[in-house]
């Protein structure tokens, strides 16, 4: 049991949060990229929309992901 726990805790603790917390962020995460998806099948056929969408969250993601590197020093 405290091998599975472990498992499931190891992540979390790394990047300084609960499992809750990771879980809520990770969602978090894969809402906005969701809204990159349609956001770029609509820029293909239309390339006057959404010119920026996808770029803004991705470029807010990656300073977020830099940040948590930052602020637990890995």
């Amino acid at each position: 049991m405290e091998q599975i726990k472990k498992l499931f805790l190891a992540h979390p603790n790394d990047v300084g949060m609960s499992y809750i917390g990771h879980f809520f962020y990770a969602l978090s995460v894969m809402a906005r990229l969701l809204i990159c998806v349609p956001a770029c099948l609509i820029h293909a056929f239309f390339p006057f929309l959404f010119t920026n969408t996808t770029s803004k969250i991705v470029n807010k993601l990656h300073d977020e992901f830099n940040h948590r590197i930052s602020t637990n020093g890995k």
